[in-house]
C-alpha cells in the first residue's frame, strides 16, 4: 500500500471499483424542488426529491404494489436500474435512488462522516417514509450492495428482503477482493497522501478516466449519460468520499451486526460469473440466518447491463 494516511481495510472499495470494473435524520422528510433532474425519466415513472438533514436527495418511482428499492453502484446512477424497473415495476413500487452526492443527489455541505454506509442509508429511510411505506424490499449493486445492507441492519423493521450485488459483506471485502490482484495504486490515488490530488488529475480529462473503469461493458449511449453527471467536479469528490471513508464505515456497521446479531430477513448474494461469482452469497452467511447464493452467468460486475434478462428472472423468484 502507498501513503501512510490509508489502513489495510480500505483497499476495499477502492480496489473493487477498478478491479471489479469498481447523526439520524429529521424524523420526517421534506420535499424540495428540484434545481435538474438526471435527464428524462423512464416512460410510466416520474423524478422525487425529498430533503433529509438539508441534502436533497433524487430519486426514480413508478409502479404499483409494495416497495422495492433499487440502489446503484459508482460510477452510476439510478440510470443503472433502467433496463428492469418496468418490469419489476409491474408488481412493486419501484424506487430507485440516488446515492448522495451523485447522479441528481445533492453532495453533503460537509465532507467528515457524511459518506459513510450508515449515514447513507438515512436517505434510504428518508425517501421510503416520504412516500409512506412502513416497510420496503431492497437491491443493491456495488456501493449500493454497501449501503443497502447498512440500512437493513439498521432499520431492521423496516426491511423485508435484501439483494447484495457484487458487494461482499464489510470484514469480507479484502479477502475478496484480494483475489484480483494488480490495482494496489488505486488505494494511493484516491486515498492520499495528499488529499485532492486525484480530483485535479481526474479533472483534466473526466471522460478517459470513467470509460476506462467501465471497460467496454456498458452501452455508448448509457455511458454517456452516466459522463454528463460524473464529469462534475463534486460528484467526482463525492464518489471518491465513499472510498475514503469506508474504514470507518464499514467498522461502524460490523459493530451494529455484532451488537444485534445477524440479519434475520431473506438475504440473496449475487456475483458475475466473471467477477465475484459466489464469494458473494457465501460471505453474506456471515451476516445473515438465511441467505440464497446466485451466479449470474457470463457476466462481470455490471451484472444488471449485462445480463438484464437473466437478472430479472432472479428478482422475481427472490422478491414477493
Amino acid at each position: 500500500m502507498f501513503g501512510t494516511t490509508s489502513s489495510p481495510r480500505r483497499w476495499r472499495r477502492a480496489l473493487a471499483a477498478v478491479t471489479v470494473s469498481a447523526g439520524l435524520l429529521a424524523a420526517t422528510g421534506t420535499a424540495v424542488a428540484a434545481p435538474r433532474a438526471d435527464a428524462t425519466p423512464l416512460a410510466g415513472f416520474h423524478d422525487g426529491y425529498v430533503s433529509n438533514d438539508g441534502i436533497r436527495i433524487h430519486y426514480v418511482t413508478g409502479g404499483h404494489g409494495p416497495a422495492l428499492v433499487l440502489l446503484h453502484g459508482w460510477p452510476e446512477t439510478w440510470y443503472a436500474w433502467s433496463g428492469l424497473m418496468p418490469s419489476l415495476a409491474r408488481d412493486h413500487t419501484v424506487i430507485a435512488i440516488d446515492l448522495r452526492g451523485l447522479g441528481d443527489s445533492q453532495p453533503a455541505p460537509h465532507d467528515a462522516g457524511s459518506y459513510e454506509a450508515l449515514a447513507l442509508g438515512t436517505d434510504v429511510h428518508t425517501v421510503v417514509r416520504h412516500l409512506g411505506f412502513p416497510t420496503t424490499q431492497v437491491v443493491g449493486h456495488d456501493w449500493g450492495g454497501a449501503v443497502a445492507l447498512a440500512y437493513a441492519a439498521e432499520y431492521r423493521t423496516e426491511v423485508t428482503k435484501l439483494a447484495v450485488m457484487e458487494a461482499p459483506p464489510t470484514t469480507d471485502y479484502l479477502a475478496t477482493v484480494r483475489q484480483y490482484p494488480g490495482t494496489l495504486w488505486w488505494d494511493w490515488f484516491i486515498n492520499g497522501p495528499q488529499t485532492g490530488v486525484a480530483e485535479q488529475l481526474i479533472a483534466h480529462d473526466p471522460q478517459v478516466f470513467y470509460t476506462s473503469i467501465y471497460r467496454g461493458a456498458l452501452p455508448a449511449a448509457t455511458v454517456a449519460r452516466y459522463l454528463a453527471t460524473y464529469d462534475r467536479p463534486a460528484t467526482t469528490h463525492a464518489g471518491f468520499e465513499y472510498f475514503r471513508q469506508q474504514d470507518e464505515g464499514e467498522t461502524a456497521v460490523d459493530q451494529l451486526l455484532a451488537a444485534d446479531g445477524k440479519l434475520t430477513v431473506p438475504v440473496l448474494g449475487v456475483g458475475g460469473q466473471h467477477s465475484m461469482g459466489a464469494a458473494i452469497g457465501e460471505d453474506l452467511a456471515r451476516v445473515a440466518v438465511h441467505t440464497t447464493t446466485a451466479v449470474v452467468p457470463d457476466a462481470d460486475h455490471w451484472v444488471m447491463e449485462e445480463q438484464p434478462g437473466y437478472l430479472l428472472q432472479l428478482l422475481n423468484e427472490f422478491l414477493d
